[in-house]
């Protein structure tokens, strides 16, 4: 099975807003409007048509597509598989020959331009985005096969209601200069939106940062009191480089071995921050997988030799797909919002939880 880490992230602003004495005051909006109008927007256009801006005039830009969205009647919850493409508007990647030396010679070195219909195909990866309008929040969901961007995604969301995304009191003023160094007219767009009232202007807003889940953050604040012991076990090898985190540094008790494969553990004394806990915890979601039972990090208090793996201790949210087919390379925005729904309740637990809930911002906070 292919595992779906779960990462929340709580919407700070979303909608439109005035400002009041140089602060940002919200005015009207929310999430479900938000994706409901995105979804319109996107419903039967054609995939390379799902970037809100000119490619050409923001080479630098991460280029973000809308490969696929899915809303859930019931819940109002949607998942929108964006993707997030890799190289320059040509479709070109630069890569490594696997069997490269380290070394000063550039001739291992190769460009990725496959053509698909006669045209450079959108070289990238899928990012799978589960929007939850009813908590005021977003989560990723990364496979092994997909990344995450949610600076980037919001950007991306702000654009298009900018941009291309119809809105009745909506005011779009543009002013031209020229580039001093190539010459070329540049066009500036300042986007506002007008109060109904038409009182005051407005600007849209779609930010978010990373959701403190509080039962992890009590979680982490005793463990930092309580070790006294990291425990490692892993697989190593000659044949694979380890390049694990350096806290661990399991390359260093093996050198001189010629060719193996097996099981070791570290059981080594510590003093942790919970800064540094919480880098662990970060560390074993994202490299240890649940399908090989040896390898794991664990913890030992003052003591006491029973070991406490993290993957039990803490909270880990997540899903389970089937693997994907050798000819697909993203699951649909359908099969992966029918398996959260499935188990919303539980994987929305510590959130619902939450007495505060989360709000909106009504201020510039």
């Amino acid at each position: 099975m292919d595992k779906g880490l779960i990462s929340f992230f709580e919407l700070k602003q979303c909608g439109f807003y005035s400002v009041d004495d140089k602060e940002s005051v919200y005015e009207e909006g929310s999430l479900e409007e938000v994706i409901n109008n995105f979804n319109n927007w996107v419903k039967d256009r054609d995939f390379s048509q799902t970037i809100p801006w000119d490619v050409e005039s923001h080479p630098k830009r991460t280029q973000i597509y809308c490969k696929s969205i899915a809303l859930d009647v019931d819940t109002k919850d949607a998942l929108i598989v964006f993707w997030k493409r890799f190289g320059d508007d040509s479709g070109k990647v630069s890569g490594i020959s696997p069997d490269a030396k380290v070394g000063q010679d550039t001739s291992d070195s190769i460009k990725i331009d496959p053509k698909v219909k006669g045209q450079s195909a959108f070289l990238g990866q899928p990012m799978y985005y589960w929007i939850i309008p009813s908590l005021d929040t977003i989560a990723t969901v990364n496979f092994s096969h997909s990344s995450a961007a949610t600076k980037d995604v919001c950007d991306y969301i702000k654009r298009c209601l900018d941009y291309r995304i119809h809105h009745p009191r909506k005011h779009i003023h543009e002013t031209e200069s020229v580039d001093p160094v190539t010459g070329n007219a540049i066009i500036r767009k300042n986007v506002t939106y007008r109060t109904e009232d038409d009182k005051r202007a407005m600007r849209f807003k779609f930010f978010a940062s990373t959701k403190e889940l509080n039962s992890d953050k009590a979680n982490i604040a005793r463990l930092a009191q309580r070790i006294s012991h990291i425990v490692v076990r892993d697989t190593i090898s000659t044949q694979q480089i380890d390049d694990r985190d350096p806290v661990f540094k399991l390359w260093s008790k093996v050198k001189g071995k010629k060719k193996f494969s097996k099981h070791i553990e570290i059981i080594e004394e510590a003093t942790l921050s919970e800064e540094e806990v919480s880098e662990i915890i970060k560390v074993h979601k994202t490299e240890y997988s649940s399908s090989i039972r040896w390898n794991n990090i664990g913890f030992r208090e003052d003591g006491n030799d029973t070991t406490r793996w993290f993957d039990k201790y803490v909270s880990r949210e997540s899903i389970l797909m089937h693997p994907l087919n050798k000819k697909i390379n993203y699951y649909s925005a359908e099969t992966v919002l029918n398996r959260l729904v499935s188990i919303r309740e539980d994987l929305l637990l510590q959130i619902t939880n939450n007495k505060d809930g989360n709000k909106i911002a009504k201020s510039g906070e």
